[in-house]
């Protein structure tokens, strides 16, 4: 007995044939809902990660002003402290 060679293109054949056979149009309208309701989910979810995402772009700026504004602050506190003799604690 001779073995038949089974290819890609011969099983996915044989599958799809099987998946008409099974699938009725009623399932494939609830296919078809729950593809909407993942659409939909998905939707939501990327605006919250982008609503995220601008948070912490926000976030990191207002960081880096804090840090410029601190850094002068530091630069001018030595300035004061020379000035007038006060010793600063490290």
């Amino acid at each position: 007995m001779a073995k038949k060679k089974i290819t890609l293109e011969s099983l996915d054949k044989k599958l799809d044939r099987v998946i008409d056979v099974l699938v009725t149009k009623a399932d494939t309208g609830r296919i078809d809902e729950l593809e909407k309701r993942i659409d939909k989910r998905f939707e939501q979810v990327m605006t919250a990660i982008d609503s995220l995402a601008t948070a912490v772009h926000e976030l990191t700026l207002e960081y880096a002003a804090v840090k410029t504004q601190l850094a002068r602050h530091e630069e001018w506190f030595k300035i004061l402290a020379k000035k007038t003799g006060v010793k600063l604690p490290v």
